[in-house]
């Protein structure tokens, strides 16, 4: 696994993103300089459309568990970016799209990633051992074991995120430098979860016994099924904008409330700053950070899944605007 071989295909699969949506990009962007200008701000009355295709390199951290067996997870963007499925002709896709209109605002947020091979996840146990020394004294040592070296998983992920937001304050006009708005928002948030964990069968005791495991050769497979849950959430944002055409955005959300996951939260920080024009189209660079996490758990025993995760990591895509 090479870090630097991942973060270039991060790179070029971004470039990929917008030359599919913006045709003949690379032309526009060579002799032409680069557009500062800030541009005139729309009426209030229109609709004002954005939409963003990003890049999110997340750490992911936390445990699953597939048929009653428990897994740490511990991965971090290179593996993520390694373990991407390429054969697929969509391995990953984040996007956000967004419609504001006066002080009303209607969002969309996708992110989509298939993996194949994942190495971050392990098997740990405690155990307290009772040992007895010569003069009869009991001595208590806890032993911490970890199976993980032969355990790999495919695991497919997509969070499809839909919602309103309403601006209850403001100060200055919208999109004016210096002007500040508060929102209040609200919505659903669907996950889909699909994780097949496998491991050589010599460590399948590490994993509770083979019950419920597909064999595969000299692995062992827990296959979790698709798995499916819906969100509600409730949150807040704050716009500000810094100077012309440079805009600051902090949202937090929390959701679940038992309706889907007992409870999930979000914190997102993002800047955008303008680059250049495509074809007439304004476009903004996107940089940020961004967490998420859920705590789902559904059936019992063997037949038991469970997600409890932290999702984080830095952002980085392009705006364009309508």
């Amino acid at each position: 696994m090479c870090i630097s071989r991942g973060l270039l295909l991060a790179t070029f699969a971004l470039c990929g993103w917008l030359g599919a949506i913006v045709p003949a990009i690379s032309a526009d962007l060579g002799p032409q300089p680069v557009e500062q200008l800030p541009q005139p701000l729309p009426p209030l009355n229109q609709w004002q459309f954005s939409f963003t295709p990003y890049a999110w390199l997340p750490w992911i951290s936390g445990d699953v568990v597939v048929k009653g067996r428990t897994l740490d997870v511990a991965v971090d963007p290179a593996q993520v970016i390694d373990a991407l499925n390429w054969p697929d002709i969509v391995p990953a896709w984040m996007s956000h799209a967004e419609a504001r209109r006066g002080p009303l605002s209607l969002f969309n947020d996708v992110v989509w990633a298939d993996l194949a091979g994942s190495e971050g996840f392990s098997r740990t146990f405690h155990r307290t051992l009772a040992l007895t020394a010569a003069n009869g004294v009991t001595i208590k040592r806890k032993l911490t074991a970890t199976f993980g070296g032969n355990i790999s998983a495919d695991y497919q992920l997509a969070i499809v995120e839909a919602g309103g937001a309403y601006a209850i304050w403001s100060r200055g006009s919208q999109g004016s430098p210096g002007s500040t708005a508060f929102d209040l928002l609200a919505g659903a948030r669907y996950w889909h979860q699909e994780v097949d964990v496998s491991a050589d069968l010599t460590a399948t005791v590490a994993l509770s016994g083979p019950l419920d495991l597909t064999l595969s050769g000299s692995r062992a497979i827990a296959k979790s099924g698709s798995v499916d849950w819906v969100d509600p959430f409730v949150g807040a944002r704050l716009r500000q904008q810094l100077a012309p055409g440079q805009e600051f955005v902090l949202r937090g959300d929390v959701g679940g409330f038992g309706a889907g996951s007992q409870f999930s939260w979000q914190a997102i920080a993002t800047y955008n700053s303008p680059l250049c024009k495509v074809h007439g189209i304004p476009v903004d660079g996107y940089v940020g950070f961004r967490a998420l996490s859920a705590d789902f758990s559904q059936g019992s025993g063997r037949s038991r899944f469970e997600w409890d995760n932290v999702i984080y990591g830095p952002v980085i895509g392009a705006t364009m605007r309508f």
